[in-house]
């Protein structure tokens, strides 16, 4: 890996760098926000993604302005952001929040490879709901040429994160943490299926213990 483009300064003690860290908050999630200059002006764009131990992987349209410039190369930010908790401070100004957040630099090149493509959305469908792909319709040919698929090599990262109560503490309000927590609701139908059992043990798996 080249001279680091990223390096956490305050509070530096949160940072990580380690490469099998990030690959944990990778595979646990599957939105990011990518930014990217065009035109001299700055944008970022919130997107589904997936990933491998290599590349992280996202689609579109061939004409999004987006999926033309990761394609295409140019440099890119990427940031992925969990919430974990609101913690309350006696003092107004020491409220905060627990989280854990990643931001990569990295270069994008197109998947033209039609077995590519596919094999990039199954990761897709695995990530989002487990026992899914043996329970889809499978993309002909020309479905997968009509969509564009993109990786992004990681060329730097740094990892970030805030745990605990307080960085000072009274006695004279209340003060802790919220935990904040992602649960999945029941699904519901729009063509009137029985609710397979993949979702249901997918629902079962994001309540709280």
């Amino acid at each position: 890996m080249c001279a680091r483009k990223v390096r956490v300064v305050r509070y530096s003690e949160r940072a990580s760098y380690d490469k099998n860290e990030l690959m944990r908050v990778l595979n646990r999630n599957f939105v990011c926000h990518v930014g990217f200059i065009d035109g001299g002006e700055p944008y970022v764009i919130p997107m589904l993604y997936v990933n491998d131990d290599q590349y992280i992987y996202m689609h579109g349209s061939p004409d999004s302005r987006l999926i033309k410039i990761i394609g295409s190369g140019s440099p890119i930010v990427i940031a992925i952001t969990e919430v974990h908790g609101i913690v309350l401070a006696s003092n107004l100004c020491n409220n905060s929040i627990n989280y854990e957040s990643v931001i990569i630099y990295g270069r994008g090149s197109f998947v033209n490879d039609p077995g590519e493509k596919l094999r990039v959305f199954q990761l897709m469908i695995n990530r989002l709901v487990p026992g899914r792909l043996s329970d889809t319709e499978l993309p002909s040919i020309d479905e997968l040429n009509s969509v564009a698929v993109v990786k992004v090599g990681i060329e730097d990262f740094a990892i970030k994160r805030r745990e605990g109560g307080p960085t000072t503490s009274s006695d004279k309000h209340w003060e802790g943490i919220i935990p904040i927590m992602t649960i999945y609701g029941m699904p519901i139908s729009t063509n009137n299926k029985p609710t397979p059992k993949y979702l249901i043990d997918l629902i079962k798996s994001h309540q709280p213990t």
